[in-house]
C-alpha cells in the first residue's frame, strides 16, 4: 500500500501544468531560477514553490557554481515518463474525436 502512497504524491507533484512546462524545459539542459521564470513566464516566488516542489520529490536536483544555482532532471526517465503521458492524452483525444464523429454521422 505505501507504494500507491507514494505514486500518488509523485503525481500530485506533476498535476500543475508550470510543473510540467519546467520537466519539459529541464529536459533539454540546466537552468537557474532566473532563466526558469524567463521561459515560464511565472514570478520567482511562484516558481520557486513548483521548484520546491518538484524537489520534494526528488524530480529536480540544484547544483550550485559560485553565485548561481542550476535545476537540473534528477534522471532522464522524468522526460520519458511525461512523453508516455502526453501520448497516452493524444490517443485519448483521438478515441474521443472518433466517437463523436461517428455520432455525428
Amino acid at each position: 500500500m505505501k507504494i500507491y502512497s507514494l505514486q500518488a504524491d509523485l503525481c500530485k507533484a506533476l498535476a500543475h501544468p508550470v510543473r510540467l512546462e519546467i520537466l519539459e524545459i529541464l529536459s533539454k539542459r540546466e537552468h537557474t531560477v532566473e532563466e526558469l521564470t524567463k521561459l515560464t513566464g511565472s514570478g520567482q516566488s511562484n516558481l520557486s514553490q513548483h521548484l520546491a516542489a518538484l524537489r520534494q520529490q526528488k524530480l529536480v536536483i540544484p547544483r550550485r557554481d559560485g553565485m548561481n544555482v542550476y535545476y537540473g532532471l534528477s534522471t532522464p526517465k522524468i522526460t520519458e515518463a511525461c512523453g508516455l503521458t502526453r501520448k497516452l492524452l493524444v490517443e485519448l483525444l483521438e478515441d474521443e474525436r472518433r466517437a463523436i464523429r461517428s455520432i455525428e454521422a
